[in-house]
Formats: structure tokens, C-alpha cells, sequence
């Protein structure tokens, strides 16, 4: 645990905020009871650390979540330890942190995942307390399990699936049903309901704009078997094949085997929920983000912890192979580690297979956007009280935590995300704005001042704005002065509105496309 924290803070140190991370750390400047996309415990924690520390600086917002994996590796080993024993624990604890999608992502990274798998392993070693032992002394543990099952709730919608798994256990396993007829698992599901009520208030005063922003994500389209093969393909790629397989496996053997094994019972319970229902909801033809089932994974550990250690303690051939095949991951994920820490800091990879990355470079996600504050400056094109206008919530995030909370940004986009609810247009009305957008190689070439006239009293073209990586530009921005922030304003079309190519010469009014003057000496 400690070699991986310093390793995560060396990480949070040379790696720049992820596309997602930016837009959480931007959202947060505005305190809520709720976000659009997640339930706001993730944007509550990186907005406390910047009021606390008066920053915005990557290491010190990353910091909670770096702690916050630490002491769910404690508990990994903790829970582990105590349904199979210490050995089990050790293995248990060492897998995940050799787990790309747990030990980068959750492990370190500003992101709702983090919370929530703390929260996930809390609740289930309470639920270990109670429901797989007889009961004594069982309303601290039921009150434990109810705060930290709240606590998932308050870090993401996947939290709903722990009650879920608990009651299939507690239907499923008759010494459990005893649970049914007793006050404390009422009592805990009213604690978890109560710390979640945010997440319920805010969704209630905003048309429920989250959940059916999440619910849109399952909609199908007939059956789709290469969107399924994907979706696991992909889960497995996050996971690394020779962990992702071993925890599939055990948890098809606890499936089979049922619930005459009450601990591997109770896990698979609690882990079958998120893995199947975002695997099957890829059938309808949208594959998904790979790491969406994970916190159904992250319960399957402890299994897998089992199985090593059982093997281990059957001769001194098998304690070295279990030595060999650890090792062997821990090089592998060393070293993936630092040819992606590498790549995002040089965009070397790019260079050596361009093909390979033809429909964009997803090393930039981790790059951030610091020069565009400086250039604007150094430009005098930012004036006091202007406002900065993108055209897509990706753009949107990397700008505003490049320019710092200072400079409001207001994404006109159909698909704004948050900023609708955080930044809105309209809390700018008569603002004076600059306009960032994107230029992308092949997109179709808008005219920019004809799209967006009407949401502004007047738009000229500016200059181009470059980022450099390792003395290579690798993201232009076209600049547009805008006068007058009108109410007319606005949706536009995300798919043209974020990628145009073209801009109008003030001077003789002709078109100029900008992939062509971008790459001249």
C-alpha cells in the first residue's frame, strides 16, 4: 500500500487532468446539492480541497482520492482476511493494485469511482458481521453498513446495486431471511436513503435531468453481438486478461454452486448486479465504457485471492509459481504504466504508429490545455469580465481548469452537460465572450461567425491559438472576439459547432481554411 501511494503521487504529478477529471474540478468551483452526470460526493471533494487550500494544483485535488485507495486496499485485505485468511488478503490486496482500471483510474484519479469502491467494500465487510454469522451486537455493523451504503449512493448510481445484491442474498440464503423480520436492515436502508437525499432533492428541483441523462444510456436498438464483444473485450482490457479472466470464472463457480457457500454466496451476490446488467445493456448496440462494471469486479477479488493462496499452500513448486506469475504482472503493469506516463508527456507513440491513432491521439485527454491562460494574456485578447465561450463540454472542461476559476466558461453546445445547469448562458447576458474552438484534421468546415451570429450582437475572427507537447503543436484553437452575449442564444449542432475548420479574413472577407495555413512555416 505505501509503495502504490508514493507511485500514485508521482502519477498525479506528471499526469494532467483526464477529460473527466477537468470537468469534475471545474463543476466543483459552483457548490450543489447535485450534478448532472454523477451524485456530487466526487465534485464536493475536489471542491473542498481547492476552498481548503486555496489551489487548484492537479497533486493537491488528487490527494483525497490517492488516500481514499489506500484505505480501500486496507479493506480489500481486510475483508479478505476475514472470510479466507491472511495469505488470501495479500493476494487479494496485490491484484487490485496490479488492475489498470482500479489501480489508475479509481486509484488516484478525481472521479466518482474512488468513493465508491471505498464505500462498496465498507458495506460488505459490515454485511460479513451480520449476515453470514450469528448475530451479536449487530446494530453497529447494520449502521455501518447503512452509512456506507449511502455513501455509494452519494458517490454514484452503481451504489444502488449494493442493497440490490443484499436483498437477493438475504432471499436467496435461508439462515438470512431471519434479517426479514428484525428492525436493524430498515434502520440502515433510512441512513442510507438520508445521506443520499441530496442526490434526490437536486434531481427533484432539476427535473430529474441525471437520471434520465443515465437511464438514456441504456437505450437499445435490436441485438447487437459486436457491441457485446466489445463491451468485454473491453472490460477485460481494463482489467488485464489474467486477472479479468480468473474473477469471471469464480464467478460463474459461485453462481453454480449457490448458496450453500454463504461468504462466496454473499459476494457473488453483491457482484453479479453491475457485471451483467452493463454487459447485457451493450446487446442494443451501444458498447458502453469499459469500466462501468467494475465495482461488481472489485467484490470478485477476494475470491480470486482465495484460489491463489489455496494453491500456493499445496508445495513448494506451486509457491513458486504463484512467485513467477506475480512477478511477471507486476513487470508487465510497471512498465504499461510507464509507457503511457511516457506517451502523455511526449506523444511519442503517435510519432513511431501514426496509423495506429488515426481518428485522434487519446493521450491528449491527459494533457492539459496551461498555455491557453498565458497566450490569451500575452495577447491581450482576454479583457476583465469577458467570458469564454466553447462549443463542445470536452473543450469546455480543459479550458476552465486552464484559465482557473476566475474566467467563467459557457459551453453552447446540444449537448452541454453540466455547464447547462452550472454555467448557464443566461447568467451572462451582455457579457462580451471569447470563442475557443477546436480545430480538428478533416472535420467538415463551418462558417463560425453564420452559426453562432445570432447568439451575439457581433463575432470577428482573432488568430489561432497553439498548444505545444515536447515542442510539437498538437491542439489549435481558432479565436473569435464576440460583443454582446444576446438571449436569443442557443443550442447548436455539437457535431458541426465543435469541429470547424474555416474562418472569415476580416480584412478581405474571403473563407480561410485553417488545416491548411495551420502547418505552414
Amino acid at each position: 500500500m505505501a509503495v502504490s501511494l508514493v507511485a500514485r503521487l508521482v502519477l498525479a504529478a506528471v499526469l494532467g487532468l483526464g477529460v473527466d477529471e477537468s470537468y469534475e474540478v471545474v463543476l466543483s468551483r459552483v457548490p450543489s446539492l447535485g450534478y448532472f452526470d454523477h451524485p456530487p460526493l466526487s465534485f464536493w471533494i475536489p471542491g473542498f480541497m481547492a476552498w481548503l487550500t486555496g489551489s487548484e494544483q492537479r497533486v493537491l485535488l488528487r490527494l483525497p482520492f490517492i488516500l481514499i485507495f489506500a484505505a480501500t486496499t486496507i479493506l480489500m485485505y481486510r475483508l479478505t482476511a476475514r472470510l479466507y485468511g491472511d495469505r488470501a488478503g495479500f493476494f487479494a490486496s496485490m491484484l487490485l493494485n496490479l488492475s489498470p482500471v482500479f489501480s489508475i483510474s479509481t486509484g488516484g484519479w478525481i472521479l466518482p469511482d474512488g468513493p465508491l469502491a471505498c464505500a462498496i467494500l465498507a458495506a460488505t465487510l459490515c454485511l460479513t458481521r451480520v449476515l453470514l454469522e450469528p448475530p451479536s451486537r449487530a446494530w453497529p455493523w447494520w449502521i455501518g453498513a447503512g452509512v456506507a451504503t449511502g455513501l455509494a449512493l452519494l458517490s454514484k448510481y452503481h451504489g444502488v446495486l449494493l442493497p440490490v445484491g443484499t436483498l437477493l442474498f438475504m432471499v436467496t440464503c435461508r439462515p438470512a431471511r431471519f434479517w426479514f423480520r428484525r428492525p436493524e436492515p430498515y434502520v440502515a436502508a433510512a441512513i442510507s436513503i438520508a445521506i443520499a437525499m441530496p442526490v434526490i432533492i437536486w434531481n427533484a428541483q432539476h427535473d430529474f435531468a441525471s437520471l434520465r441523462f443515465q437511464a438514456g444510456r441504456a437505450t437499445t436498438h435490436g441485438v447487437h453481438l459486436a457491441a457485446l464483444a466489445q463491451n468485454i473485450a473491453g472490460q477485460l482490457g481494463y482489467l488485464l486478461p489474467w486477472i479479468g479472466v480468473p474473477l469471471l470464472w469464480q464467478l460463474i463457480r459461485g453462481l453454480r454452486g449457490g448458496p450453500g457457500d454463504g461468504s462466496r454466496w454473499l459476494l457473488c451476490c453483491l457482484a453479479v448486479w453491475p457485471i451483467a446488467l452493463f454487459t447485457l445493456i451493450s446487446l442494443g448496440g451501444n458498447p458502453g465504457l469499459p469500466h462501468w462494471p467494475a465495482p461488481g469486479y472489485l467484490l470478485l477479488f477476494p475470491l480470486v485471492g482465495d484460489a491463489i493462496a489455496r494453491y500456493e499452500s499445496c508445495g513448494t513448486r506451486e509457491r513458486m509459481s504463484v512467485v513467477r506469475g506475480l512477478a511477471a504482472a507486476g513487470v508487465v503493469f510497471v512498465l504499461f504504466v510507464a509507457v503511457a506516463a511516457s506517451d502523455v508527456s511526449t506523444g511519442w507513440i503517435v510519432r513511431v504508429a501514426p496509423r495506429l491513432f488515426e481518428r485522434g491521439d487519446p493521450s491528449l485527454e491527459a494533457y492539459d490545455w496551461s498555455d491557453v491562460r498565458g497566450d490569451l494574456t500575452s495577447r491581450k485578447l482576454l479583457a476583465p469580465g469577458d467570458i469564454v465561450v466553447a462549443t463542445h463540454w470536452i473543450d469546455a472542461a480543459k479550458l476552465g481548469y486552464a484559465l482557473g476559476p476566475s474566467v467563467p466558461v459557457v459551453c453552447l453546445s446540444d449537448d452541454p452537460r453540466g455547464f447547462q445547469f452550472t454555467y448557464p448562458p443566461e447568467r451572462f447576458l451582455g457579457r462580451d465572450a471569447i470563442i475557443l474552438v477546436r480545430i480538428r484534421s478533416g472535420a467538415r468546415s463551418i462558417d463560425v461567425p453564420a452559426r453562432y451570429g445570432t447568439g451575439f450582437a457581433s463575432i470577428a475572427p482573432l488568430d489561432t491559438i497553439s498548444l505545444g507537447r515536447a515542442g510539437r503543436v498538437e491542439i489549435e484553437l481558432a479565436a473569435f472576439r464576440a460583443r454582446g452575449l444576446r438571449p436569443s442564444h442557443l443550442r447548436f449542432d455539437m457535431r458541426e459547432a465543435s469541429s470547424p475548420t474555416v474562418i472569415q479574413d476580416v480584412r478581405s472577407g474571403t473563407m480561410i481554411d485553417l488545416d491548411t495555413i495551420a502547418h505552414r512555416p
